[in-house]
């Protein structure tokens, strides 16, 4: 349902209020992205700190958010991922790119994606970069996803102790520098998270990458262990997505594309029931019309619990 309210509908309403999960994330990533594009590529206005908080973070969170992103780019900084990040940007043959908007259609396919960092090393290996805050507002510790090459701990090693894996890589892994990245060749991105994978990988394609090439995938996980603020550490992935799951991905997109094309979005349903459905879509952004807050708030905390798919 969400799909076709944010991508088909008619009339779209307002999108999901951003929660405070995902704005610790977005926040992190305005202050990593100013820090990055101001040390490698000098003053740009688009990325002043404020500016590029602002377009991420929405207000209702903002008070909260620049508190808890500062925390998680400290972390991040003091674990010495944010220096290993550093040394694979200074293997970039030309600038780096961050946070831009590429389209490119692929197969008669229209396709947008909004990559963190790009860029391509001196040994012409292209890299697709991304970040995940994970359980920063978790009553539990978040674990990282196996197949890291490396993980760090966020905290003053003079205020507690270091981890026993303070720097090892998952013991499953088998590093190989490709490029002069450190990758781990004993798994592929969808081994680690299918997400990331879809992720990262169209990402790729929109940069030029043919389906089943071989680039190589980053994503810098921080996952949260609760208190107050909240212990972080930082796993390092780095990897590829293999051409099989390309190829996979490949044709999910085509069928996505194709039931979009026919107008029988919900195939579950005959087309008339369909139909119907789409018909009552197109109308759910008159709830968001009227002027009752708890109409639109009723509104909002429900549209992901419809039973709609």
């Amino acid at each position: 349902m969400e799909f076709y309210l944010k991508y088909l509908a008619d009339h779209r309403p307002p999108r999901i209020p951003q929660t405070k999960p995902m704005s610790v994330g977005s926040a992190f990533d305005a202050y990593v992205k100013n820090y990055l594009v101001t040390n490698l590529l000098g003053s740009k206005p688009e990325f002043e700190l404020d500016t590029i908080f602002e377009t991420q973070v929405e207000k209702q969170n903002r008070v909260w958010a620049k508190e808890a992103g500062a925390h998680v780019f400290e972390c991040y900084r003091r674990s010495g991922a944010l220096a290993d990040l550093m040394v694979e940007l200074s293997l970039a043959d030309a600038e780096p790119r961050f946070e831009f908007t590429v389209r490119r259609t692929i197969n008669d396919i229209p396709l947008l994606g909004k990559p963190d960092v790009w860029f391509i090393t001196k040994k012409g290996m292209h890299i697709i970069m991304d970040w995940k805050v994970n359980g920063y507002c978790s009553r539990s510790a978040v674990s990282p996803r196996k197949g890291y090459v490396s993980i760090l701990d966020g905290w003053d090693h003079k205020k507690m102790p270091p981890s026993k894996n303070h720097r090892g890589c998952h013991r499953d892994a088998s590093l190989l520098l490709i490029g002069g990245i450190v990758c781990n060749v004993a798994v592929f991105m969808e081994d680690v998270d299918k997400k990331w994978a879809d992720q990262t990988c169209l990402y790729g394609w929109l940069m030029g990458e043919e389906i089943g090439s071989k680039f190589i995938t980053g994503v810098d996980q921080i996952v949260a262990k609760p208190a107050t603020p909240p212990i972080l550490r930082v796993a390092r992935h780095r990897t590829r997505v293999s051409k099989l799951y390309q190829q996979q991905l490949w044709t999910r997109i085509e069928h996505v594309w194709d039931t979009i094309q026919s107008g029988h979005i919900f195939n579950e349903l005959t087309r008339e029931e369909s139909e119907a459905r789409c018909k009552v879509l197109n109308e759910y952004h008159k709830a968001y019309d009227g002027d009752d807050p708890n109409e639109k708030w009723f509104q909002e905390v429900t549209r992901e619990h419809k039973g709609w798919s």
